[in-house]
């Protein structure tokens, strides 16, 4: 509660500033219904024994687990196929005996309608829950207590994939000393930020690339009175109503909506700091200085990203992504129009800025207390598990479905249960760039995700340019985002919480 408190003050507080200096020069300004019914879902695996841990992979006969899903509208599926009958649900059948039933399925709204499935408890064997669906799961007992079975069936593989945060993912679904969920777990050092530039306008400037916070000050007012060519007004420093500062706010060794030691290796809560009124004495003076567009606070990324593609702004603070959405602006007829690069986050004095990060997870699965086979979802995310580190021809059909190879198009979202490497982006900022320098591609082994980075990667740098290979040189190329996430990590330069 006093995290949640403090966030909505931070917000405020740096709102209520700039509207208040825009007011002063007249300037303007990211359900449940119930029902009730009386099924509940134990239809899966009925009549068939529990397996005990000497009973192999598969269950012959087959058993079926019901769940639920969301597929993207723009789902790519095989001729013939669609989400309930698929070739990637017959592997599951073949290869483990599990017959995978949809419940039901949708392309959005996923989560007003799990509400109201929680409601009338009418639930499948399994299935992906937010945080706080979770939490209303557990405190009415609905889903199973994961402990015993997780020990008993995932493999080692499974569990060491599982803890190479130090744990913390998992820990976020243990209640109790109990677990009661399977994370959806992702890279915790992917939400780390970086300085994005234009580099092009650097050089036409003649302006420093960004090593300080003064650097970056400078950049920001200098770009603020660029010639735009008759396009509107130029900014120096892009935001928008999703307030994406916690890069800026590092500058200052400054970490709103995180717990930090202060200067008595006290615990406070980074929001509540008093250095904090520096940080937003210079948001101010940007604002005032028409460095900042005065209607940030009713524009989502997307418009703040048609300035940034009008070129008006060339300076923002972002993630290791951010080069994907820039290239449909940055990319015309094979050329380098808008020539973007990342930097590392900068400091305001001689004390490396640290880049804030959480092992917050969005999602869970979660098991329904009155499944009869629990530990075949467990078998199902070994499965995955085993293609992520060991992918054969066999196993890719789970990402490329019957052509086993990529062909452009990717199915993984089609399996029932999915999840991501704590730490492969880390590693690949590693590995890629010295295949790249070295062309010796079994650096980067079998993982798929890696080799395609390092293919598109090298495409840009043999001059074969397109949005694709210039966005992913810039994440995976020499000194691309991944390549300083691995610096970053390799120095203690990340504040994980």
């Amino acid at each position: 509660m006093k995290r949640q408190v403090a966030r909505r003050l931070l917000s405020v507080c740096l709102a209520l500033i700039l509207v208040l200096v825009a007011a002063c020069s007249n300037r303007n300004e990211d359900t449940a219904e119930s029902a009730k019914a009386s099924e509940q879902s134990t239809n899966a695996g009925e009549g068939s024994a529990a397996p005990t841990a000497e009973s192999g992979t598969k269950y012959d006969p087959p058993i079926q687990l019901s769940t639920i899903r969301t597929i993207p509208s723009d789902q790519y599926f095989d001729e013939g196929e669609n989400i309930d009958h698929n070739a990637i649900y017959d592997y599951y059948k073949e290869k483990l005996g599990i017959e995978i039933k949809n419940k039901w399925t949708v392309t959005n709204d996923y989560s007003n309608k799990l509400k109201i499935a929680i409601a009338s408890n009418d639930l499948p064997d399994f299935f992906l829950a937010g945080a706080n669906d979770l939490q209303q799961l557990i405190d009415n007992d609905m889903i199973m207590d994961l402990t015993e079975v997780w020990d008993k069936y995932a493999s080692a593989d499974t569990k060491s994939e599982f803890t190479k945060d130090g744990g913390r993912q998992m820990k976020t679904a243990t209640f109790g000393g109990k677990l009661m969920a399977i994370p959806e777990t992702n890279s915790p050092y992917n939400r780390t930020s970086y300085v994005w530039v234009r580099r092009d306008w650097l050089k036409e400037m003649n302006l420093p690339e960004p090593k300080t916070m003064n650097d970056v000050l400078k950049i920001s007012e200098a770009f603020a009175k660029r010639d735009t060519g008759g396009k509107g007004k130029a900014f120096g420093l892009s935001l928008s109503k999703t307030l994406n500062l916690s890069g800026f706010f590092s500058g200052y060794h400054l970490y709103p909506d995180m717990w930090v030691k202060d200067a008595a290796g006290n615990l406070q809560f980074g929001s509540l700091d008093p250095r904090m009124k520096v940080a937003l004495q210079q948001l101010q003076d940007l604002f005032k200085a028409g460095q900042i567009d005065p209607e940030f606070g009713v524009k989502d990324d997307s418009k703040a990203l048609e300035l940034m593609a009008g070129d008006r702004v060339g300076l923002m603070y972002g993630w290791f992504w951010n080069s994907f959405p820039l290239a449909t602006s940055a990319v015309k007829d094979g050329k380098v129009v808008q020539d973007w690069a990342p930097y590392p986050i900068v400091s305001v004095d001689d004390q490396p800025a640290l880049s804030p990060t959480t092992a917050a997870v969005p999602q869970y699965y979660v098991i329904n207390k009155n499944a009869k086979n629990p530990e075949a979802v467990i078998k199902l995310l070994n499965e995955w598990i085993d293609y992520v580190l060991h992918p054969t021809e066999e196993n890719g059909l789970l990402v490329f479905g019957k052509a086993k190879k990529d062909t452009g198009h990717f199915f993984y979202a089609i399996n029932p249960i999915v999840v991501f490497s704590q730490d492969s982006n880390v590693v690949s900022g590693d590995l890629i760039p010295r295949a790249l320098q070295t062309g010796d591609v079994s650096l980067l082994g079998k993982d798929v995700d890696r080799n395609a980075r390092y293919e598109a990667a090298k495409k840009y740098k043999e001059g074969q340019i397109d949005g694709a290979s210039w966005s992913q040189y810039l994440v995976a190329g020499e000194g691309g985002t991944m390549a300083q996430m691995y610096e970053a990590y390799k120095k203690r330069q990340i504040l994980l919480r």
